[in-house]
């Protein structure tokens, strides 16, 4: 069997889906014999990601003309289009086509004729897909009221989070020594409601806010702008692997206001280290957090910082010893099986 694995958004490696894109490849790489010796693995990347997931997997680098004529790029068996967003999909109907959807985040975002363009698009790549998979039964539930399957049974393939606790760590620039500190991860996007954040640390002088994470345009200058405000906010710009770990692994709690999520990644991160999460209550999160995390009732700067005071009082050592048991059911060995089915399925 000849096997795809569409992994293009490595282009953009620190977004979400980058990162779930490298941690396929890295688990590929280091789980040599996890898939049947006969499964001929191609992974789909960037020019300069060829080889670095080892000599188990074959490499076939993109080319721009394939996104307008697909027909031109080699045949597979099977091909796994690890999100619904890339340009990239196979000719024809002999190629059994994976479709993984991560969010509908679209609908929320957009309006008018741009939300029905989206829509279309995803119901398109849907009809040319043989396997429908979603990150979360809210995913599903939510895509499910704005397209078709066709009759198709969904499948739930939840997201998987790779262990990194015993990874690299390495301090980022501009973290003072002798403060405790709280963390927020993630792209400035509104959506993110990243702002709610900083008039919650007017209540909690005895804390620094780290805010980990880029991005362009008016809610990311804005951002920006008002933490200048703020003497115990902190904003390091995107951080690497190392820091990221370094942030998760020395943070007094993980801060995810988030309104859309598919899945929410960090929430998991943050359990794997023995973390309290302080979250919202909104789209998939609370499946993702499950009872392991403090929530928001609301964006009342006061209510906020109650249910972080509070949180980290209650949060004893079985808490945290219950988080990163939790945490585990997140691997890539359970998610990798689940697909390893689908990919041989007859």
């Amino acid at each position: 069997m000849k096997l795809l694995i569409d992994l293009s958004i490595l282009r953009h490696p620190y977004c979400g889906l980058g990162q779930v894109a490298r941690e396929y490849g890295e688990f590929l790489a280091t789980h040599p014999d996890f898939f049947p010796a006969d499964c001929d693995i191609t992974l789909l990347v960037p020019k300069d990601w060829t080889g670095r997931f080892g000599n188990r997997v074959n490499y076939l680098v993109q080319k721009d003309i394939w996104r307008h004529l697909p027909c031109l790029m080699p045949h597979f068996d099977v091909w796994h289009s690890i999100h619904q967003l890339s340009a990239f999909r196979p000719w024809g109907r002999m190629t059994r086509r994976i479709l993984t959807i991560h969010d509908v985040n679209f609908y929320y975002e957009k309006k008018g004729a741009k939300r029905e363009r989206y829509r279309k698009r995803l119901q398109r790549e849907v009809d040319s897909s043989s396997e429908i998979c979603f990150i979360s039964q809210f995913a599903m539930h939510d895509a499910l009221r704005l397209i078709d399957l066709h009759g198709r049974t969904p499948h739930t393939v939840r997201e998987a989070v790779l262990d990194s606790t015993d990874a690299v760590q390495q301090r980022p620039d501009g973290i003072p020594d002798e403060r405790p500190f709280l963390l927020s991860i993630g792209v400035l996007k509104e959506k993110k409601n990243i702002h709610t954040l900083l008039s919650m640390m007017e209540r909690l002088p005895e804390y620094n806010l780290v805010i980990a994470g880029g991005g362009s345009g008016g809610y990311a200058d804005r951002l920006r702008n008002e933490a200048k405000r703020h003497s115990n906010v902190i904003m390091t710009g995107f951080v690497s692997d190392a820091g990221r770990n370094w942030l998760l692994a020395h943070c007094k709690g993980l801060c995810f206001p988030s309104l859309f999520e598919g899945f929410g990644r960090p929430i998991v991160e943050a359990l794997q280290r023995g973390k309290p999460v302080f979250c919202s209550t909104s789209t998939s999160i609370p499946e993702t957090a499950g009872d392991h995390a403090f929530y928001f009732s609301d964006f009342d700067p006061d209510s906020m910082a109650k249910v972080v005071s509070d949180g980290l009082r209650a949060f004893t050592p079985e808490r945290a010893a219950a988080a990163k048991a939790y945490a585990e059911s997140f691997s890539y060995e359970q998610h990798m099986s689940q697909y390893r089915e689908l990919y041989t399925k007859r």
